[in-house]
């Protein structure tokens, strides 16, 4: 995974066997990413190598004090533009301007590196503009859809 660049959150799902899991992925700061499993935190650093590796929440709070107000600044900000979080194609929309979304729904399909990802809704909203198109290239930043 490519850090830098702006990046802030991956959402997707993996299946591991038969079963399927919810994944997000945020950056906290610089230093520390969050990666949600289904619901459970687990919280992780580059190493030297530029390998990622697990860290506690005591580390991470004795390792950076302002990362809990900087988390909660940016949650408040996140869910009103919803962006792609990799280059690739929209394979389908679920949604239409107007529409009432809930946090996880589904919004479209993102194909990339052979793969679907989901985009879902980060909070509640309605839909104030689509600005994506089915079958059409988007580059990992760029706004897909905007909430009111």
């Amino acid at each position: 995974m490519e850090r830098g660049n702006g990046f802030k959150t991956m959402k997707t799902k993996i299946k591991i066997g038969e079963k399927y899991y919810q994944v997000d992925v945020s950056e906290i700061n610089r230093d520390f990413l969050k990666v949600r499993v289904d619901d459970k935190d687990f919280f992780f650093k580059e190493n030297e190598f530029q390998e990622l590796i697990p860290v506690d929440e005591k580390e991470l709070a004795s390792g950076s004090e302002g990362w809990k107000t900087e988390a909660v600044l940016w949650d408040s900000r996140a869910g009103k533009e919803i962006k792609s979080p990799l280059t690739g194609t929209i394979s389908g929309i679920d949604i239409k301007k107007g529409d009432k979304v809930k946090p996880g729904q589904k919004l479209m399909t993102l194909i990339a590196m052979k793969m679907e990802n989901e985009i879902v809704a980060e909070t509640a909203g309605v839909v104030k503009e689509i600005k994506a198109e089915a079958g059409k290239l988007v580059n990992s930043g760029d706004i897909l859809v905007k909430l009111e």
